[in-house]
């Protein structure tokens, strides 16, 4: 039978007592079996007697104290439990053993310790364009470096806010001090790229930092535009139109700045406004008109597209220069016809012209253009009447839409509407409308069509 008492028994005694007794005590060194948490004792053999020898001396056996299972005294312990330590504060300890008696000598620890975790957020963390395929990114140490020193520093970016498919980098070298930095090559121009920064000391990453912005896309200034007209308007102004740039540099070009000269150069010592630029809003405009210009100079025209990385390249107009000059009208436009009040009639209105005869909005763009400047000093009309007033309008209407029929023929008027008579009940009638000032006559409108009242 195997025996469970492997560690042994501490005996002590004390001395006789008056009535010469003896007290033993026996202390058990193992651990109780499962089941119980003390040991039974009683005496194998008595051979005790008295000292006549007459009769047995008894022996009695009772428990003292019970018996106790104690956590180990080696491995790990966190001390204190409850904290209350300094980070990063180096501390020695000693341990003293205890019992009924009272404390062993302590025995020290060989080395010190300090209480750490992992670093806190980075500081600063902010973003910077270097190229069209480079960021850079800008960081300090975080404010609590968890009691510990800074090993490196993790650096994570993603073209998704969720950081699904992450690459990253690691900033090894920091002896040089705060602020850190790392340029972060090889990406696509005009990606959205989102960065977060971990500080890692020995016990590991702490909790990461989104930098500011929170993304950035690569990017260079845009290329020139592709196309730059130049259009004389009146013999004050001038008339610039665009197309945009094939690239706008991976980034949303912003504005347009177009410059002009009476030097081919742009270095001329001209005054405005026969020198001078204006910058304009991208989404709003693809032309722009240059006002109180003088018909006895030639000027030079060249546009630049601008997004966050600055302007690029300016491309000179085609042509290369002009000259105001009065011109004759631009179409009229809102050409709106319906069957007229009376039999066989048509009626036909129209507003004064909005756009130019060379076809290229004082303002705004193609599908929203904004109406001419007015003559200085207060003119009555826009000068998409080419700078004279307009004396007249024509209107021609027809059986057929090139104007080539045998039912058909033409009015002159000085207002903006007309009720065409006498026409055959029931046809169809293609109707278009010019207007003509001291110049000359405009492009006809394009055509409609309606049927005449029957």
């Amino acid at each position: 039978m195997k025996s469970v008492i492997d560690k042994g028994v501490l005996v002590d005694r004390d001395w006789p007592s008056s009535r010469n007794e003896f007290l033993w005590r026996v202390t058990f060194l193992n651990d109780s079996p499962p089941g119980g948490s003390d040991f039974k004792l009683k005496p194998f053999e008595n051979l005790l007697t008295t000292k006549n020898g007459i009769g047995s001396v008894s022996v009695l056996t009772s428990l003292l104290v019970d018996g106790e299972s104690f956590n180990t005294c080696s491995g790990n312990l966190i001390f204190p439990s409850y904290g209350g330590l300094v980070k990063g504060l180096e501390y020695y300890l000693r341990v003293t053993a205890i019992n009924s008696k009272g404390y062993s000598i302590p025995t020290e620890s060989l080395t010190s310790a300090a209480p750490v975790i992992v670093p806190g957020l980075p500081t600063g963390v902010s973003l910077d364009v270097i190229s069209a395929s480079e960021l850079q990114i800008l960081f300090g140490p975080p404010a609590d470096n968890g009691g510990d020193t800074i090993l490196d520093y993790l650096i994570e970016w993603s073209t998704l806010a969720t950081f699904e498919d992450t690459a990253s980098t690691t900033l090894e070298y920091l002896s040089g001090g705060s602020p850190f930095f790392k340029t972060i090559d090889g990406l696509n121009m005009g990606q959205k790229y989102y960065f977060r920064v971990s500080a890692r000391n020995s016990q590991g990453l702490g909790i990461f930092q989104l930098s500011t912005p929170v993304f950035i896309n690569p990017h260079e200034e845009p290329a020139p535009p592709m196309e730059v007209y130049l259009e004389i308007t009146s013999d004050t102004t001038l008339t610039v139109g665009w197309e945009a740039p094939q690239s706008d540099g991976g980034d949303q070009i912003t504005t347009y700045r177009i410059e002009w000269d009476t030097k081919a150069s742009f270095t001329s010592p001209s005054f405005p406004p026969h020198k001078g630029y204006i910058d304009v809003e991208a989404v709003a405009h693809t032309s722009y008109t240059i006002e109180l210009l003088s018909s006895a100079k030639v000027y030079f025209i060249r546009v630049f597209a601008i997004n966050r990385a600055g302007a690029g390249i300016g491309l000179i107009s085609s042509p290369l220069y002009a000259s105001p000059l009065n011109k004759f009208p631009g179409m009229p436009y809102a050409l709106f016809l319906s069957q007229g009040p009376v039999t066989t009639s048509i009626d036909v209105s129209w507003q004064y012209p909005l756009i130019p005869h060379h076809g290229i909005p004082c303002y705004g763009t193609k599908d929203m253009p904004q109406e001419c400047p007015r003559s200085y000093g207060g003119g009555l009309f826009p000068l998409s009447n080419g700078g004279n007033d307009i004396v007249e309008y024509e209107v021609e209407y027809n059986e057929r839409n090139d104007f080539g029929g045998s039912d058909g023929g033409r009015k002159v008027l000085t207002g903006t509407n007309y009720l065409l008579t006498n026409l055959t009940g029931g046809r169809i009638y293609y109707i278009r409308v010019l207007a003509r000032n001291a110049i000359g006559s405009g492009a006809f409108c394009p055509s409609e069509s309606v049927i005449a009242s029957q």
